[in-house]
């Protein structure tokens, strides 16, 4: 478990989801995350006995896998919906990739995250002048 949040609220989350400490062996923290401008970043690169192509972050937070990008699972924030079917979609996605020779790949077809970096937004973006938006209020 990579998480960029502290341990003391990390462990809350993890030990429910975890219990019996069966299927989560490692947990890292904010502490093991790289500040960079004034986010944290998981970069994977810390982990020197394991395979990048084993490996996923699930995140809310794309930048916070953005050293790897191939590795990440982008996910929205729970809302506390009762209608929020994220983790249902996560769970499915979890059990296709489960036995896939590298991870990477099949995230890289599911999300196209380097091919949205690369894209030139400018004509996509609606500006707001909040001046303006003031006035309207």
């Amino acid at each position: 478990m990579f998480t960029a949040s502290h341990p003391g609220y990390a462990d809350n989350v993890i030990n429910h989801i975890d219990p019996t400490g069966e299927l989560i062996q490692h947990r890292f923290y904010r502490q093991h995350c790289i500040l960079q401008d004034d986010v944290y970043v998981k970069d994977l690169r810390i982990f020197k006995n394991v395979s990048l192509k084993e490996i996923i972050l699930v995140d809310n937070a794309v930048y916070s896998f953005g050293e790897q990008l191939e590795n990440g699972i982008p996910i929205t924030p729970f809302k506390e919906d009762p209608r929020d079917t994220e983790f249902l979609n996560l769970i499915k996605y979890l059990d296709k990739i489960k036995d896939v020779e590298d991870v990477r790949e099949y995230n890289n077809k599911a999300f196209s995250l380097r091919k949205i970096f690369k894209t030139n937004l400018e004509p996509f973006i609606q500006y707001y002048d909040f001046e303006e938006c003031e006035r309207m209020l």
